[in-house]
């Protein structure tokens, strides 16, 4: 009748010791992974104009590609709307916007190379302003497929920021 607690207790422990060794194992992964995206973020500082210029001169670059005016997610306002009830700190950003959009001929060329980079669109930029830099309008962008499309759809994502800097110059 002993037996059966001393046995529990045993794999208790090694459940418990499992748990730690497969977390001393996937932890290092898991930061690995969070600095490998990081690394695919491209990001462009814009010093000392307005954030409506900044966003207006996105959305007209995105236009001079000929490219459908993008969808706005206003990130910014739903953190803050969203900080009571899930508990963090409201005031991460001044303003936060991510424009989407896609282009038929860059979604085309990702397709063909692999269907399954469907996943890439649409592409985004997301234009934002950290709190503690108010002088500072940040634009940034997701890095594409490892893939001549890829490339293309890196090359029109920084025209269109090249272009925005440049109209705000």
């Amino acid at each position: 009748m002993h037996i059966l607690p001393s046995l529990r207790r045993r794999a208790r422990r090694n459940a418990v010791g499992l748990l730690l060794t497969t977390c001393a194992v996937a932890l290092p992964t898991l930061v690995m992974a969070a600095d490998n995206m990081a690394a695919d973020i491209v990001t462009r500082q814009i010093v000392g104009a307005a954030f409506d210029d900044v966003a207006l001169a996105v959305v007209d670059s995105i236009s001079a590609e000929g490219i459908t005016p993008p969808s706005v997610s206003h990130f910014g306002d739903m953190l803050r709307r969203t900080a009571p009830d899930l508990g963090h700190p409201p005031a991460l950003f001044t303003d936060a916007r991510i424009y989407t959009f896609c282009s038929a001929a860059a979604a085309a060329r990702l397709s063909i190379e692999s269907a399954h980079q469907i996943a890439l669109c649409p592409l985004s930029i997301a234009v934002y302003q950290l709190a503690p830099e108010p002088s500072v309008i940040h634009l940034g962008y997701r890095r594409s497929a490892a893939s001549a499309g890829g490339a293309e759809v890196d090359a029109l994502l920084e025209r269109i920021v090249e272009r925005a800097a440049r109209d705000l110059q």
